[in-house]
């Protein structure tokens, strides 16, 4: 891949990413307008730190993509794109939930 496709396609992951954390926080975020809360209470259900709780929800993904990684060409681009979309948008949530422990 040439270094432009590679910037179309980088765009288009973060879009792809963007409007799904948007879709996604009128489901997490509606009531208390508290991005993260899920984290924060996921956290105290299972006695662990905020960072451990997202950590284990993003696993669920991860391990998914583990599996498809051994026969790749068995999952169509669609659902390449939003298992690992999935897997960004934790990074991000990781990224923002850090910041928001005051983590410096």
């Amino acid at each position: 891949m040439n270094q432009v496709d590679f910037e179309i396609e980088f765009k288009k992951s973060v879009m792809r990413s963007k409007l799904t954390l948007i879709d996604k926080a009128k489901e997490y975020a509606a009531k208390n307008l508290d991005r993260l809360n899920q984290f924060y209470r996921a956290a105290k259900v299972q006695g662990v730190n905020p960072v451990e709780a997202l950590i284990g929800m993003a696993t669920k993904h991860y391990t998914s993509i583990c599996d498809m990684a051994k026969a790749p060409k068995d999952y169509n681009l669609r659902q390449w794109n939003e298992k690992l979309s999935d897997l960004r948008n934790y990074t991000f949530l990781l990224d923002a939930l850090v910041r928001d422990m005051g983590i410096e």
